[in-house]
């Protein structure tokens, strides 16, 4: 008999943290799931930690040579047999009803592609740090700039695998990807206000180079709008400016180098590849001299 959800654990050298995601798993209150456990060529203990479940029913494990997290996501999408799909990184886990409430919103809501849940942010030892708490898309939110998180959002397997899966050509913001994908398809979308998993804050997270993080995003973008084929693309951008009289942290006349700080704002965007026209708005004197 098929499991109604497949839930996929990707791991590289989080032999530290991986018995603790694969046990909360093991601890759902929703019975009905497989475990693809994707090892993608770690070097550390891992797959000892690994070996120690591979007896149980539904748990598979995959090992491969280092292919990154989009292959790994990929994998894991054609081995589904789940009608639903979600991933777990390695270094997180779940709290016990996670399945339970997200699979219960996708049942009760069949125009849903996708549901995400708010989380805590932990330090290495499980300490609560945050409570991060996303906008409510069923009632807040028309406008979809914020993205469901890469891992812990639960999709329909179809979907996925309709809008194609994930670009290997990415390395990080795979949840960034999907999304702009998930708008181009007109699928619905849906989140819980609650915190149902637990993100794991240390040194080797993916997403903690912001730079990268960004310049990833971007590029995703730019892949995206490329993929429309627009013709005479215009792109306008305001820069709103306070300035000092009005709010005394706004300081766009205030050296950094060489140049003022607005300076250094102007000269990013009129370099921007695609940016057409730029308007500064402002009510600061000073700043419009």
């Amino acid at each position: 008999m098929k499991p109604i959800a497949t839930i996929y654990i990707t791991n590289y050298n989080y032999g530290e943290f991986i018995e603790h995601a694969i046990e909360s798993l093991l601890a759902q209150t929703f019975i009905s799931f497989e475990i693809l456990i994707i090892d993608d060529g770690s070097n550390d203990n891992s797959s000892e930690i690994i070996s120690r479940y591979q007896k149980l029913d539904d748990v598979f494990v995959v090992y491969q040579k280092n292919k990154g997290l989009a292959a790994s996501n990929n994998i894991a999408i054609k081995m589904a047999r789940g009608k639903y799909i979600m991933r777990l990184d390695a270094d997180d886990y779940l709290a016990k009803n996670c399945l339970e409430v997200l699979i219960k919103k996708l049942e009760d809501n069949s125009n849903l592609a996708l549901v995400f849940p708010d989380y805590y942010e932990v330090d290495i030892n499980g300490k609560i740090l945050n409570h991060i708490i996303r906008h409510d898309f069923d009632k807040d939110v028309t406008l979809f700039d914020n993205p469901a998180h890469g891992a812990c959002t639960m999709f329909r397997t179809k979907v996925l695998r309709e809008i194609g899966g994930y670009d290997e050509n990415f390395s990080r913001q795979d949840g960034y990807y999907i999304w702009l994908k998930i708008i181009e398809f007109g699928y619905k979308v849906s989140n819980i206000n609650s915190p149902l998993f637990y993100y794991r804050k240390h040194g080797n997270n993916l997403t903690k180079n912001e730079d990268e993080l960004l310049n990833t995003r971007s590029k995703i973008i730019q892949k995206h709008v490329d993929d429309q084929n627009y013709e005479n693309k215009s792109i306008l951008c305001i820069i709103p400016v306070r300035g000092s009289k009005i709010d005394p942290r706004s300081k766009p006349l205030k050296m950094l180098g060489d140049k003022f700080l607005i300076d250094w704002t102007l000269e990013f965007t009129i370099n921007a590849k695609l940016i057409n026209q730029i308007i500064v708005s402002t009510s600061d004197e000073d700043l419009i001299k």
